[in-house]
């Protein structure tokens, strides 16, 4: 049976409810014609692999970090339509977050994309925090996927990192810390430079023990501006958190990473493992044999 075609058709609504609301959809955030079509360069043909059925991912794309959150918009849109490996929903607007994050709201979704937006805090209509209601519905076996600032949120607790400063707005070394990991195939064992803000992260929830981190910085190639002791400054993980999947990367802030190939490809990879078709080993890194991390080649 061909499976090419089979779900080529893909579904953009922004999320409005009753109570307050015209009904009229939030104004779309525009990204200009060149940097749209240089977005639009760096995505993907088609996905890693064919869904196993209709996915649908709802995007909480709110505030602040508006370069990069339009350009993430832009990006998600264009896989979507390209690929076919999803469909989405777009909620824009923070006092929407009480009606959206509720148990029987979000269990029609396969996953859910924090994109660059901040906050996340109060409390959902059935009286929860809105962290608790996200934190059952991955626990429950739903994705999470995570873009920049969503570790600058209170949703960081189900991510597994705090945002506590970006010390690096600036070009930094990348070096990518699981090389044979199915979601680092893009980069061909080799690291990278990039310019991006670049996230330092708690001493509480984030840990190699309970996260497979990806891609780190390399610190032989980025000024040492960070806090931590241990120089331990990951740029992107995945994990298992109960029975559901968790993709972050801190990349996007800026607009030109959505003009990157290898990191579409990567964060399409992601997304496709977030929405359960993409099955990749979450063993928390410091769980592994030590194993050769890929630097940048001279």
């Amino acid at each position: 049976m061909n499976c090419k075609h089979l779900f080529p058709v893909t579904v953009v609504v922004a999320l409005a409810f009753g109570g307050g609301h015209s009904g009229a959809a939030p104004a779309k955030p525009k990204v200009n014609e060149e940097s749209a079509r240089a977005i639009a360069a760096a995505i993907p043909r088609k996905a890693r692999v064919q869904p196993a059925k209709k996915r649908k991912m709802l995007v909480l794309s709110y505030q602040s970090h508006d370069a990069g959150r339009f350009a993430g918009e832009k990006a998600l849109e264009i896989m979507a339509e390209r690929t076919g490996a999803f469909e989405l929903t777009f909620l824009r607007e923070p006092g929407m977050l009480p009606e959206a994050v509720m148990p029987e709201y979000l269990a029609q979704f396969d996953a859910v994309c924090v994109n660059n937006s901040t906050g996340g805090g109060g409390k959902a209509k059935n009286g929860k925090e809105l962290v608790e209601n996200l934190d059952a519905y991955v626990q429950a076996g739903g994705g999470l996927v995570g873009i920049h600032a969503a570790t600058d949120n209170r949703f960081g607790a189900v991510f597994g990192g705090f945002f506590t400063g970006h010390p690096w707005s600036m070009e930094v070394g990348v070096k990518v810390d699981d090389p044979k990991h199915p979601l680092c195939r893009v980069f061909k064992n080799k690291g990278f430079m990039v310019n991006d803000e670049i996230y330092q992260f708690n001493k509480g929830v984030y840990s190699r023990e309970k996260l497979r981190v990806l891609l780190s910085l390399d610190m032989a190639r980025t000024p040492d501006r960070g806090k931590r002791a241990d120089k331990d400054h990951a740029v992107a993980w995945v994990k298992s958190h109960g029975k559901g999947r968790v993709f972050y990367s801190s990349l996007g802030h800026k607009q030109e990473i959505f003009r990157n190939a290898n990191l579409m490809q990567f964060y399409l990879d992601g997304i496709q493992f977030a929405l359960g078709d993409l099955d990749v080993d979450t063993t928390p890194s410091a769980q592994l044999d030590p194993q050769p991390t890929a630097s940048l080649v001279e």
